[in-house]
């Protein structure tokens, strides 16, 4: 699969800041870069092959509703793809490739490292971008709270609708919080 210089270069932007946030954090480097390398491998899969493999396997998980937003199926399939053809099955990798554009309550560290470095990696030009990466920079949990209501706000502001893992996450990261 051919990849543009963009892309490559966005992949490497999110290495990069997921290495930086796993050692500040306390995370695994190693499992940090692996999972950071990966997270977009299903990226360029066709929109009908990604909607296949997610009703087969994640039907469970994903409904029809989501099904059309096929910005997040990517992840989902990505995760088939690196557990089953490149045979890695570190949980906490696998997770981190599946739920890197959703998130979900419960994500482990270095799940929730993949999901805000893939929002804030060098590249990543939107508005709050900077203070996204501010407050990341001083709390991890805080900075993806940040984001996701700046996510919402957005996607409010088109008509979009926020996946429900999103909004759990937020809840949960809320909770821990208090």
């Amino acid at each position: 699969r051919g990849l543009g210089d963009v892309y490559k270069r966005q992949i490497l932007g999110v290495e990069e800041k997921a290495v930086e946030l796993a050692k500040k954090y306390g995370a695994d480097e190693e499992k940090a870069r692996v999972a950071a390398i990966l997270h977009d491998i299903a990226k360029s899969v066709e929109v009908e092959r990604l909607k296949e493999v997610c009703e087969r396997y994640f039907s469970d998980e994903l409904t029809p509703e989501d099904m059309k937003i096929t910005e997040i199926l990517h992840g989902f399939v990505g995760y088939r793809i690196v557990r089953d053809e490149l045979k890695i099955e570190d949980e906490e990798i696998l997770e981190a490739i599946k739920y890197h554009t959703i998130g979900k309550k419960g994500l482990s560290k270095l799940g929730r490292i993949i999901y805000i470095a893939d929002a804030v990696e060098k590249n990543r030009d939107y508005p709050n971008v900077k203070k996204i990466r501010e407050i990341v920079e001083k709390d991890l949990d805080e900075g993806i709270i940040y984001e996701i209501d700046k996510k919402i706000e957005y996607l409010e502001s088109i008509g979009g609708k926020i996946h429900k893992n999103t909004l759990e996450m937020r809840e949960w990261l809320e909770s821990l919080r208090r």
